[in-house]
């Protein structure tokens, strides 16, 4: 049921989150939208308050967002909205483990239209922090920040004779760990395809990210059940947990694709 929420100028926040105690102010909201988790005709509006302006950071950009955060440069939170339903609530910031998603019943979430409301977080713990918050919103679509084009150079220069070209970076000149980053950012922008080819290279199916979380959970997370499938054929570990009982076929509730794949090789 829609609620009045503060006057809030377009583009901006106002509320705060505290996380494990401390308190920070939320001043930003822009939008992007994201293909629906089980619909692929359907997109669902992405709501992200965030303490700093993104800057060059596009809102749907997981993996530098991610990082911004966990250096402490952001507080991010991403709302995912379906129709006029909260589905989660993705949380990056600094000390964070893997990826914070908390379920969308946790939150009070109250908006005439999905660009612009109020939520609600009374504290909660999860995977060792606490989180509570209360902010008003009203969103604009992202736009990055202009710059100032620096015009090319004339002109090239001229390899040394008989020097070989440079040859294109691709998968296949970079070692398995390397290209770890690689799989993750094209899991968390679900490019499939992007992600299989990598997987294919022979990217190491173990791999894991800053905080260590392997591909694996990033997979299941993102609910891409043909990359799950391609790293349970490389093999991939299928016991870690990133928290005490929190396995990655537990990850797998909201993908039932991948728990089923998980299931079928094994995991428990």
């Amino acid at each position: 049921m829609a609620t009045p929420v503060l006057a809030v100028d377009a583009g901006k926040a106002a509320g705060t989150a505290t996380i494990d105690g401390t308190t920070t102010t939320l001043a930003f909201a822009v939008q992007t939208r994201k293909e629906n988790l089980f619909d692929d005709k359907k997109q669902d509006t992405v709501v992200v308050p965030t303490d700093k302006a993104l800057g060059n950071t596009p809102p749907d950009d997981e993996v530098e967002l991610s990082q911004r955060a966990r250096r402490g440069d952001l507080l991010v939170f991403a709302l995912r909205i379906d129709s006029n339903s909260l589905i989660n609530v993705t949380v990056s910031h600094k000390g964070m483990n893997g990826l914070v998603i908390l379920p969308g019943p946790w939150f009070q979430y109250t908006a005439a239209k999905p660009d612009t409301g109020t939520i609600k977080l009374a504290k909660r713990d999860y995977d060792g922090h606490s989180y509570a918050m209360t902010v008003d919103f009203a969103t604009v679509p992202y736009a990055a920040p202009r710059h100032t084009t620096v015009p090319a150079p004339a002109s090239r220069p001229i390899a040394a004779a008989g020097a070989p070209p440079s040859a294109p970076a691709t998968t296949a000149n970079i070692d398995r760990k390397a290209a770890t980053p690689l799989l993750i950012q094209a899991v968390m922008k679900r490019d499939e395809r992007r992600a299989l080819e990598i997987i294919k290279e022979g990217v190491d199916p173990n791999g894991r990210d800053q905080s260590g979380t392997p591909v694996l959970n990033w997979a299941v997370m993102m609910c891409l059940p043909q990359v799950v499938q391609a790293l349970v054929d490389a093999k991939a570990d299928l016991k870690y947990q990133r928290a005490p009982g929190m396995t990655v076929l537990t990850e797998a509730g909201a993908c039932p694709e991948a728990a089923k794949i998980l299931r079928a090789a094994g995991a428990r």
